[in-house]
């Protein structure tokens, strides 16, 4: 193809040569920008053909022409290394923490191979158990979500970032964690944790305790309870004052990200939407709801279900004697706690199966759907006959809406002409739930041709009964209707009304036979006291105190034709807490069983075909139900209560499979509760596909639109070239849906979420560009109408090429469980849009950065020899060139003083156009951010800049007014807040203390060897090739260890272990030795080493210690921490201070030998002659720019995060 020659400033060139143009081994350039591009957009239009073979040579063309021109550049991943050996084109990943050992180095371990390949990560470590809560498996006490970010943040110096930079990391922490306040604080000294940007996950009900200055929960992750209560102003006031001193935490609002997540139903990777029947009863806060109904009334969720205290929450675990097994239930516990559901959704026709236990709880559900079992979670597939599943273990929820759930109407006109009016209350009652449970035990309603009728059946021992729901059914129908005795003694008190039983049909009462009755659908959403009288009727009908010669042996009896309605009672009584057992009690057809006489005098005989149900209430549970139930006989009440007891068994909340069968296809739901991942079906613990919002193991695939190029002339006035805009914005989404064909991804989970989401995000930079063209200043309402203008063409635009590419390839595979299956869009991504920061792109492509305004008009750039050179934004010089304003001392005044607002002569419309990122007060920030979060997808990544005299009212305003605008986050930075300053404009001003709490290689910034000094970023010296120690031999609980520490000249420079016959772990061990040896040949503080490693317990050293008085340590690393401590007195010095230092660096700084500590980045222009000021890019001097929660060199295009 013809190869567009490309229009590069000078400081693109910079950029693309030092950090994306191919290099030889020996570091020397060998492409050029447009060679770049075009190994860029032929390895990106290879995946053309997969689709349409003979297509790749076009769109390679098409790629190339639309980077060329510098309208559309992909991400610093897909520039690097497209068409390169690495080929990993992703910029961000987001990788779960788990809360175990495991989990937790499983994700170090993912995060340092994305790292590697040129990618940046996000957690969540809100799943971690906070500090100091108790681990099981070892005895100990967990270290909590903040020491975890500190090994991560270890790990991440420890790897270049695809040999460029190094690795990002984004981590974030729910408010209702208890460690919240450590994590808020966990950035004060800027020091730490340095790869790191942390952001709060506020939920909104956050928001409105601190509207209402209350309190909200903090809930411990790995328990689900409680923990303790915080004053949400004081909190809020915490972030705010942190943010002010320093710009971090950032706020992400957690439940509007979930809002729009627009696959909720796509959690863990090896999850396949797990799902259960419609007809599935869920524990809920307003009582059973069927799953269906749910999904009808909650597809955004907004309500709370019952979950079972004893669910693990830990996919894995460690055993006693060190495995990994699956995590178990705690066996320990019982009750239920009430969590928040986000997403209901229907997942269409699947397969199902049907379980059915020992004691008759039952349940269909899709063959991947997990339970919990006794050994854990297991797929409903490989349940088998005899495994233990577990049932809810506590009291459940009741609906506190007393209303009847529809209108209630007590006058009729009838055929007459005649008006007949009624009773029927309005609201529940207990009695209202002891005339249903009657009805349905021992009564029958008829609603065929003329014949409306409600009728109750009373025996000879029922009187009672009869007057007590005599007085009350007469009440609601109305009039006194008098019972009529039959002759086999049968009392039957009968309404012959329509109205009479159409109250009872709205209420759930079928016109059915014995063997098909049910409970009422409006029982299961009752409250506690209508539930309950309709138990109270229907086992005072049919239910009895079965006696025994034993004991405490007595037991209630439920005895019904109907299965299914023994099977529902055995649902509501385990929503009081009542374990049940369904018993088949079916006999031999009989005929001629019963005989009866009509009124007529008639005699009849029936048989009966002996199918017959009991359900049985035994031990605990029968004086449970004597507690909350009873009867309304007092007979049977006086009954259970002479039962004498002392004591029972304990209770057993699960139950023996005793079957599972497959039973065809059904319409199947699920939900998210993103808590503990579990809920309550039909009485039994159910896991649910829902996972957290920020989906595990899924990539960001980015890339943005130059706003800048995209303004024509229209006589004299500047506007948007749509037309343009529009050919650009299509070609750029198939650009990246190319990209997640051809990507190589560095772990295959990473690889299976993103194909089956597909997710994009097309996002934009120049707007400040965009805006100076079209002359509307930044801080204005025309600037925001703008914003809104240009974002929802683009997001309408991406959907559309979307919409077109799965015409053409078909919709992502995770289509039919997203929202856009419900909306009818036929998408071929997840997500099209979202707004990332820019950073080296956007001086690529010689435009503004992301959404920000313009930072400066006009810098300085250092060159060889001291040589200053002057750099002015092109738009600037033009226009002062246009009026004849352009002058160099100019141009040094707008430098000197780091804006035009100030300078005396210029135009108003300069001013009022060109404003930088200080000139505009924060709220424009906020308003431009929310105007493009209206239509992108996800997040939108800009920081709101404050002026150094900024007050902490000022962040406070923005944070709330970011919540209030709809924004899903926000990061703010005041200029000169932190200790190392990274933002600076105009003249610098001196310190007043200029040495105060500077880092040793800042006090020696005039020394010529600074950059080597441990403390700045340093690799581990080489062993020396003598040295002298000693061993010791210290006993574990694996049998003997032996401990040598050497020293050199320096301190001690590196430590050995070896174990005795008795085994144990020694490769362990011996990864613990090297990676001390390093950190003490890093320079690394000795003292802060012993600490680290001092108090790690072991369980099998803890259990030995018991019977054996020779063992003093706590494990090996205890072991190894205190033989250290023991050599520190044994030594002078551990070589870890300035002038111990010096004196190494003196005697091993031959930069022509390989014998001293190597600084990282070497080649950098600078940095080995003299470190640069900390408020200057450490790489080139030039002052470095915040851009999404990150610093920009836009001279050399250095980057860090954190």
């Amino acid at each position: 193809m013809g190869t567009k020659k490309l229009k590069l400033s000078e400081n693109s060139k910079v950029v693309l040569k030092k950090r994306y143009l191919a290099k030889d081994e020996e570091g020397n350039v060998i492409e050029t920008p447009e060679q770049l591009l075009e190994r860029v957009s032929r390895a990106i239009a290879k995946a053309e053909d997969k689709y349409s073979e003979g297509k790749s040579r076009y769109w390679q063309e098409k790629f190339y022409e639309e980077m060329a021109e510098l309208k559309f550049l992909p991400n610093s991943p897909t520039l690097m290394n497209a068409g390169r050996e690495l080929g990993q084109l992703s910029a961000c990943f987001v990788l779960p923490v788990e809360d175990s050992m495991e989990g937790i180095f499983d994700s170090i371990k993912h995060a340092a191979l994305i790292h590697k390949s040129g990618g940046g990560t996000g957690f969540s470590f809100s799943r971690l158990r906070p500090k100091g809560a108790t681990v099981k498996s070892t005895g100990g006490v967990a270290s909590g979500p903040i020491s975890f970010m500190k090994v991560f943040n270890s790990a991440t110096e420890a790897v270049k970032q695809g040999g460029v930079r190094r690795g990002a990391n984004m981590g974030i922490l729910r408010v209702d964690h208890p460690d919240i306040l450590e994590f808020i604080r966990c950035k004060q000294d800027d020091k730490e944790i340095t790869n790191f940007n942390i952001s709060v996950a506020i939920t909104d009900e956050f928001m409105k305790a601190l509207e209402n200055d209350g309190e909200y929960d903090l809930i411990d992750p790995h328990t689900n309870k409680v923990t303790g209560r915080l004053k949400a102003r004081e909190v809020f006031d915490l972030i705010v004052d942190m943010a002010w001193n320093n710009g971090e935490p950032g706020i992400i609002y957690i439940d509007r990200m979930n809002e729009d997540n627009p696959t909720p139903s796509i959690g863990a990777i090896e999850s396949t939407n797990p799902c259960v029947t419609g007809d599935t009863l869920v524990a809920t806060e307003e009582g059973l709801v069927r799953i269906d109904e749910l999904y009808t009334r909650y597809k955004k969720g907004g309500f709370r279900i019952v979950t079972d205290n004893r669910v693990p929450t830990t996919q894995l675990m460690v055993a006693n004697d060190g495995r990994l097994v699956e995590a178990v239930p705690n066996m320990g516990v019982s009750g239920t706690t009430l969590n928040p559901v986000v997403q209901v959704y229907n997942n269409g026709k699947k397969e199902v199966m049907r379980l059915v236990t020992k004691s008759g709880f039952q349940i269909k559900a899709t063959p991947d759907h997990r339970f919990l079992t006794t050994e854990g979670w297991k797929e409903l597939r490989e349940i088998k006959a005899g495994d233990e599943v577990l049932i809810q273990s506590g009291e459940g929820s009741f609906s506190k809406n007393d209303k009847l759930p529809f209108p209630v109407v007590n006058r009729y006109k009838g055929k007459n002409g005649r008006i007949y009016t009624f009773n029927f209350p309005q609201n529940w009652s207990r009695e209202l739930g002891q005339v249903l449970g009657w009805l349905v035990g021992d009564g029958w309603l008829r609603d065929q041709g003329e014949n409306y009728r409600v009728g109750f059946a009373f025996g000879k021992d029922d009187a009672e009964i009869l007057d007590y729901l005599k007085g009350i059914i007469n009440g609601m129908y109305g009039k006194d209707i008098r019972e009529v005795k039959r002759i086999n003694g049968v009392y039957h008190l009968s309404y012959h009304s329509k109205p009479m039983v159409n109250f009872f049909k709205d209420l759930g009462v079928k016109s059915v036979g014995a063997q098909d009755k049910e409970v009422p659908e409006a029982i299961f959403k009752a409250p506690y006291y209508a539930v309950q009288g309709f138990l109270q009727g229907l086992f005072t009908a049919d239910g009895t105190v079965r006696t025994n010669s034993k004991p405490n042996s007595e037991w209630i009896a439920l005895t019904s034709k109907s299965k299914k309605l023994l099977t529902q009672v055995q649902i509501l009584l385990l929503n009081f807490g009542i374990k049940s057992v369904l018993m088949d009690r079916s006999r031999k057809p009989q005929e001629k069983k019963f005989r009866y006489v009509t009124v007529d005098g008639e005699e009849r005989f029936y048989g009966t075909d002996g199918v017959l149900y009991e359900l049985g209430v035994f031990g605990a549970s029968r004086e449970r139900f004597r507690q909350k139930i009873g009867f309304i006989q007092s007979s049977k009440n006086q009954t259970l209560d002479n039962i004498v007891f002392d004591r029972f068994y304990a209770e057993k909340f699960y139950d023996e499979v005793e079957l599972v069968e497959y039973v065809g296809e059904e319409t199947v739901y699920d939900l998210t509760e993103p808590v503990t991942h579990s809920m309550i079906c039909n009485g039994l613990v159910v896991h649910q596909c829902g996972e957290q919002p920020l989906l595990p193991f899924e990539s960001c695939n980015l890339g943005s639109i130059n706003l800048a190029k995209f303004v024509k002339k229209d006589g004299d006035k500047s506007i948007i070239d749509y037309e343009g805009l529009r050919e650009t914005v299509h070609t750029a989404v198939r650009l990246l849906d190319d990209v997640i064909d051809v990507n190589l991804y560095p772990l295959k989970e990473i690889e299976e979420m993103t194909l089956a989401n597909r997710k994009i995000g097309l996002g934009v930079m120049g707007f400040a560009d965009l805006l100076i063209q079209l002359g509307i200043p930044y801080n204005s309402d025309e600037a925001v109408k703008m914003a809104e203008e240009v974002m929802s063409f683009i997001d309408s635009e991406s959907k559309k090429a979307s919409e077109e590419l799965a015409k053409e390839r078909g919709v992502f595979p995770n289509w039919e469980k997203s929202i856009y299956k419900d909306k009818g869009m036929r998408l071929r991504n997840a997500t099209t849009t979202t707004i990332a920061p820019t950073g080296t792109i956007s001086i690529i492509a010689g435009a503004s950065s992301g959404i920000e305004p313009i930072f400066a008009l006009a810098f300085e750039r250092h060159v060889l020899d001291n040589e200053r050179l002057v750099e002015v934004h092109p738009l600037f010089k033009k226009a002062l060139s246009d009026l004849g304003l352009y002058t160099d001392e100019l141009m040094q005044e707008v430098i000197d003083k780091g804006s035009v607002q100030e300078i005396a002569g210029l135009p108003d419309k300069i001013r009022k156009v060109f404003v930088t990122a200080h000139d505009i007060t924060p709220e424009w920030h906020i308003k431009i951010q929310a105007a493009f979060q209206k239509y992108t997808d996800n997040a939108v990544s800009k920081t709101v800049n404050f002026p150094y005299s900024a007050s902490r009212e000022d962040v406070r305003d923005v944070y709330l007014m970011a919540y209030e605008l709809g924004c899903k986050g926000v990061t703010i930075y005041r200029d000169g807040s932190r200790e190392e300053q990274v933002l600076n404009k105009g003249t610098k001003d001196k310190a007043k203390d200029e040495t105060k709490d500077m880092t040793v290689a800042q006090r020696c910034e005039d020394c010529p060897i600074a950059d080597m000094i441990p403390g700045s970023e340093i690799k581990p010296r080489p062993r020396p090739s003598v040295t002298y120690g000693n061993t010791e031999k210290v006993k574990i609980g694996c049998g003997n260890l032996y401990i040598t520490v050497n020293t050199d000249e320096r301190g001690i420079c590196e430590v050995f272990t070896n174990l005795g016959r008795a085994g144990g772990c020694p490769s362990q061990s011996e990864a613990t030795s090297r990676l001390i040896s390093m950190a003490l040949r890093s320079g690394i503080d000795v003292k802060a080493i012993v600490e680290q490693l001092k108090g790690i317990r072991c369980h099998s050293t803890l259990r030995q210690m018991a019977n054996n008085k020779e063992i003093k340590v706590l494990s090996c690393p205890d072991a190894i921490g205190r033989a250290i401590e023991r050599s520190i007195g044994l030594i002078n010095g551990n070589g870890n201070n300035h002038e111990s230092n010096y004196a190494y660096i003196k005697r091993y700084g031959d930069t022509e030998t390989d014998e001293r500590a190597i600084t990282k980045d070497e080649s950098s222009s600078n940095v080995n002659k003299l470190l640069v000021k900390s408020s200057a890019c450490p790489e080139c001097g030039h002052t470095l720019e915040h851009d999404g929660g990150c610093v920009v060199c836009r001279s050399c295009g250095y980057s860090k995060c954190g």
